[in-house]
């Protein structure tokens, strides 16, 4: 009786064990790819901040430059139309 008694405690430990590990694992996989994911997400949101901030800057280049042969008010409205195009080729292209 004693051995049979013996035998669940066994099978118990090894249980926990292994339940255990496999829980650590889960665990440590899951903050892995969380903290990559978190990392990939706050690199793409600070390349497209850093993307836009450029072109404002080359687009208000361009405004004063184009000010230079045509009144500031067409200038804008060019580089505005300029820029709507780009953005309707770019939707247009990942559709």
């Amino acid at each position: 009786m004693s051995e049979e008694q013996e035998k669940p405690a066994f099978w118990e430990k090894l249980l926990r064990v292994v339940l255990r590990r496999t829980v650590d694992n889960l665990v440590d996989s899951f903050d892995h790819y969380s903290r990559k994911f978190v990392r990939a997400a706050a690199m793409i949101l600070a390349g497209i901040a850093m993307a836009l901030l450029g072109i404002a800057v080359i687009a208000v280049g361009v405004v004063k430059w184009l000010a230079l042969f045509v009144p500031s008010w067409l200038a804008y409205i060019i580089v505005g139309i300029l820029l709507l195009v780009i953005g309707a080729v770019l939707v247009a292209a990942n559709k």
